[in-house]
């Protein structure tokens, strides 16, 4: 498997994985979807697809997250 290729299986294991964090987060604190892209200024369908694996989001979209759902970066992260 060369570099590229490497790289694109990281992205998407990373992606899925903070996706599942996202939505386990989310549901223990019982927001929607739709409200949690409400707070963080973002499109609900967008949410979902960094839920799913879909997206993988950027450190500024994850901070947005993290505070939209009560937490800081660093508590969010934590598990992660």
């Amino acid at each position: 498997m060369d570099k590229v290729s490497e790289r694109r299986k990281e992205k998407k294991k990373f992606a899925g994985h903070f996706g599942r964090h996202l939505r386990k987060i989310r549901e223990q604190k019982d927001i929607s979807q739709e409200n949690l892209s409400l707070k963080a200024g973002y499109y609900r369908t967008y949410v979902g697809k960094i839920e799913q694996g879909k997206y993988s989001p950027s450190f500024h979209t994850v901070w947005r997250l993290a505070n939209a759902l009560g937490y800081s970066l660093a508590e969010f992260l934590k598990g992660f």
